[in-house]
This record gives C-alpha cells, structure tokens and sequence, in this order.
C-alpha cells in the first residue's frame, strides 16, 4: 500500500473520477474512458478498494431524500469525550456522516429518519442520554440538493467523461420502495458494484427481479450510486462547513447554482435564521477565505453566519474512516431503523 501522504497515480485518480460519473458502469466502457484494458481497470480498483482508498456505494436518491427527513446536528461534548461519542454516534445507520470540527462545539452529524415523528423521538430521548453528549443544536433540512452524489474529481477529458455519463429513465413512478427494494438498498451498501447474482442471494429473489426493481428504483430516484476516496489522496486535503443566510425568495436559485461548483459536497435549505447548508471540499484550510470571498461576489444577497473546519471524519455516508480518510468498515445507511413512538 501507498505512504498515506502520497496522491494517488493518475491512472486512478482518471478511474474513481470515471466511477463517479457512472459508479455502475461496465469495466469495458471504463476502460475506454481511462484509456486502459478493462482487465487493468478491475485489477487496480480492487486494489483501491482492498486498501480502503476507494469504495462505491448505494445512497438515498432525490424522490427519497425529499420524503425523509433530516437533521444537521451540532454536538457539545462533555471534556474529552469527543472522540468516544463520535464512535458511539458512528455505529447508527440513521447517523449518516459524523465529523470532528473546529468551532464552538465539537461534532457535525448527519441523521436521517423515515419521519418527522421518529427523527424528533431520537433528538429528544435517546441522543441526549449518549454518554458524553453535553448539549445538541438542530437544524433540520427542508430541502436537499445535493449530498455528495455528484461531486467529482474532474481530471477526466471532457469527451470521456461525456462517454459515461449516467442515463435518464423513464417518468417517474408512483410505487413507493417496498421491503424487498429496501433489502436490495442494504445488499447495495457495502459494494455499490455488486453483480445481479451476489444481490439476488442476498436479497433472496431472482437475478431477473433484482436487475428489474434495480432499473425501476434508479429511474424513479429512490437510489442513487456514489463512489468516494479518501480524499486526501487526491490533494483535496480539508473541508469546511458553512452556514448561509439569505432571502428565502432566493434559496432555489442559489443552491441550485451552488451544485455547479467542483467544491461544493452538501446543499440543503434549513428551517432556521441560518437557512442554507453548503458542506465544501477544500485543497488546503487556507483556501477557505477565498472560497467564501467568492461566494459572497457571486451572490451579494448571501451572508455566511459561520464556518466551521473539518478537523476529522469518522464517518462518510455509511462508511468509517481512519484519520487519513481510508475505509476501516461499514455501518449501513439505515433511516428506516428509526420508528415513531406508539
């Protein structure tokens, strides 16, 4: 394995940018993107991912996130218990990305519920009781629009990565995901490459229904596909949270323009005085300032509240982190393991 300190070759940098356009593209037309043998490109993606510096995975599409609900959660913990309960928290499917930063409370989380009702019963009773938690802050998503699906590394030549690019369905359809497409959801989680055969043995149907719902899931946006890296490998060496406030008139212009910048992971709208999210990759702590200069040009109606550095991801959308960004396991996404009182 590499020194964790290096970057990563171009050779892989071109393939995980190719399985980020298409996760589920088949090795022969990444191979024709990467200008490599199809056999080469699996060889070095197993490898990537035996080393835990790369992994695709299976993530809520646009329809589910807009029926979830979500929270960004700010957490004080109690002296020196930041890193304990962010392993605690880490273990929750419904917990999706745990980071460590620097501000004025110690951990950023994501969750996810099924429900407002049961999003509220896990704010309220069971998180205060973690051991540790000193105090959480709220701030609960009344709209989405983008959570790390589409972000790239962006070294691929613009008519290869046109090649790849991810195919429309047909309309969207009424048919709400049901229990075997949320089996088929979790089968999806640990190798969002997984073959029709692996997923029907462990889903429990035919190869046939699998490759079915599959098509019918992506097409209506009920899932989605990622591929992530540790992003340090790739010179993307800090990110940054920030916490936007500006007209509610203005939310859907700016956040849809937002999606089209190369740093930008996160967009939500918030329901707070503090009303847009935006979660930013940054190549070194000291572009931020530019960042938010640009920002602040390029949309005078905004005004950044605060920002806060990411000092630590122990976990990124299901998956657990070393400190330099590799993938040690898998906690499956899981917002339906939350469930309403009574």
């Amino acid at each position: 394995m590499q020194e964790s300190g290096s970057l990563l070759s171009e050779a892989e940098l071109e393939l995980i940018d190719a399985l980020q356009l298409n996760p589920r593209a088949s090795w022969v037309d990444i191979g024709q993107a990467t200008g490599s043998d199809p056999v080469t490109a699996a060889r070095r993606w197993q490898r990537l991912t035996g080393s835990g510096e790369a992994w695709t995975t299976v993530a809520l599409g646009r329809r589910q996130m807009r029926e979830m609900s979500m929270a960004f959660l700010e957490i004080d913990c109690a002296a020196g218990a930041a890193v304990e309960v962010a392993a605690v928290l880490a273990g929750a499917g419904h917990l999706i990305t745990v980071q460590h930063v620097a501000a004025g409370h110690d951990l950023f989380v994501i969750a996810a519920a099924a429900s407002m009702p049961a999003l509220a019963d896990y704010l309220l009773t069971d998180l205060p009781r973690v051991p540790g938690v000193a105090k959480v802050r709220t701030h609960l998503a009344t709209r989405v629009f983008e959570a790390s699906c589409r972000w790239r590394l962006r070294v691929l030549p613009r008519d290869a990565a046109a090649g790849l690019a991810r195919r429309s369905g047909p309309p969207e359809s009424a048919r709400r995901m049901d229990e075997i497409d949320r089996r088929l959801f979790h089968a999806l989680l640990a190798d969002g490459r997984a073959g029709y055969a692996e997923l029907a043995e462990l889903v429990g149907t035919s190869e046939r229904t699998v490759q079915r719902r599959l098509s019918r899931l992506v097409a209506t946006e009920d899932i989605d596909f990622r591929c992530d890296l540790a992003r340090s490998r790739a010179g993307w060496h800090s990110s940054a949270v920030l916490w936007l406030r500006m007209p509610d008139r203005l939310l859907e212009e700016t956040g849809t323009a937002l999606l089209g910048w190369p740093e930008t992971r996160t967009c939500a709208a918030l329901a707070g005085s503090s009303n847009m999210l935006l979660t930013v990759g940054l190549h070194a702590v000291t572009d931020l300032h530019p960042l938010v200069m640009r920002l602040e040009r390029k949309f005078p109606h905004v005004t950044v509240a605060d920002r806060q550095v990411v000092l630590r991801q122990t976990k990124l959308y299901g998956r657990l982190l070393d400190p330099a960004g590799r993938c040690t396991g898998v906690v499956p996404v899981d917002p339906w393991s939350l469930t309403a009182p009574g």
